[in-house]
């Protein structure tokens, strides 16, 4: 398992901003599972932080982790 953290719209879909979700291998087989379940992130853009550091393309995901799906943001 791992723990994710889902912000702004991403929260919303997911109807939670905290959920325990079966461990995926890496951030590209999660995201997949992700739209499967839950198609109306397709159209979302977001990134994905797994342990508090942003993830790209297949960035491995340990078991227990905890995965943050970020909603586009600025900073400044």
């Amino acid at each position: 398992m791992i723990h994710l953290l889902a912000f702004g719209m991403i929260a919303d879909v997911l109807e939670h901003p905290e959920k325990d979700w079966p461990w995926s291998a890496d951030t590209a087989m999660l995201r997949a599972a992700l739209i499967k379940a839950y198609p109306e992130l397709r159209d979302l853009p977001f990134v994905i932080a797994v342990n508090m550091d942003v993830a790209g393309g297949e960035q491995p995901i340990p078991p227990g982790a905890t995965v943050a799906l970020l909603p586009p943001y600025s900073g400044g």
